[in-house]
């Protein structure tokens, strides 16, 4: 019987796969470093023996596949399954719907990740009810998924929501992307990792480094650490990267008047208790009072998982559909 979902979140420093129930239960997962940076073909590889491994390790085979979904970074041509100059990855106009298809010999659902984390949230998450949310996740990069009328914004061919390439900062750092103000410059966990580096190159920072293992340059954990134990320059970086969080934050609900605003990513999450605050409090303050009405931001409560939960739920719809 047909009855278990590959997923694969590939991101842009790991590979997360796991086999998924119909019902949406984690069966089996695996977290590795993405392989190689920069050579599609490896990573393609890299997944589908980490498939390999997870279906002997549950004893299923191929007849017990429904389906397989994938979250890849973007830019992606979502109507060719194509991802194009993507500046984490570092692929350029790769193929990557057909050459995995091939691959697994099974039927492929992709989508950009952020977008598919959004559907995990609209099916399994706490926006389960909501047809009008965006999804944003903060993290190596920052990136997001447009919920409207209960469906994924896409754009005509599937460049929407690029919401890490908003320009928040006119003049100000020079993001992957090749541009200049990108909020991903400015508040992913990236930007708090280059921020910390400056700050220390300064002579500052010093308290920070104790937190860090001897050699290593802070990151936003470390950051993190550091705050929570009261180090003001700390708090001073994190506070920052929340203001230009706030920004993009504030111009989506005013542009898109949504519900929700799901906050996700390793740094959204691990930082929520200093970022979200700040950023309620701005949004709240700086956007249309028609816009306030009802709206809720929130971080995810679906953790790490929440791209393949995507994927089961984008797995499950095409089935209904068909």
């Amino acid at each position: 019987m047909r009855d278990c979902i590959l997923a694969v979140d590939i991101g842009g420093t790991k590979v997360l796969a796991g086999i998924l129930s119909r019902d949406g239960r984690i069966l089996v997962s695996r977290k590795e470093p993405v392989c190689a940076i920069g050579c599609p073909e490896e990573v393609l590889k890299q997944i589908f023996r980490m498939f390999q491994q997870m279906m002997n390790t549950i004893g299923i085979n191929s007849q017990n596949i429904l389906g397989t979904g994938v979250g890849v970074p973007g830019p992606l041509d979502y109507v060719r399954g194509v991802v194009e100059n993507s500046p984490n990855l570092r692929w350029l106009s790769y193929p990557i719907r057909d050459e995995l298809s091939k691959r697994l010999g099974t039927k492929l659902l992709l989508d950009k990740d952020t977008n598919v984390a959004a559907l995990g949230e609209k099916k399994y998450g706490m926006s389960r009810n909501c047809s009008h949310f965006i999804y944003i996740t903060i993290s190596t990069g920052i990136g997001g998924g447009i919920v409207a009328d209960g469906k994924i914004l896409h754009g005509q061919i599937g460049g929407a929501s690029e919401l890490g390439h908003m320009l928040v900062a006119p003049g100000g750092r020079r993001c992957a992307c090749g541009r200049v103000g990108c909020l991903e410059a400015h508040a992913s966990g990236t930007a708090l990792s280059l921020d910390a580096k400056e700050l220390i190159a300064r002579g500052k920072g010093q308290n920070i480094l104790t937190f860090c293992a001897r050699g290593q340059a802070p990151t936003a954990y470390e950051l993190g650490l550091a705050a929570r134990q009261g180090d003001a320059e700390a708090i001073a970086l994190i506070n920052r990267a929340a203001d230009y969080a706030a920004i993009g934050v504030a111009n989506l609900v005013n542009i898109f008047n949504p519900e929700r605003i799901v906050i996700g990513g390793g740094v959204g999450i691990g930082l929520q208790d200093f970022m979200l605050p700040r950023i309620r409090e701005y949004v709240f303050a700086n956007v249309f009072p028609l816009h306030k009405r009802n709206l809720a931001i929130e971080a995810t409560q679906l953790g790490e998982d929440i791209v393949l939960l995507g994927c089961a739920s984008m797995v499950l719809h095409d089935q209904l559909e068909e």
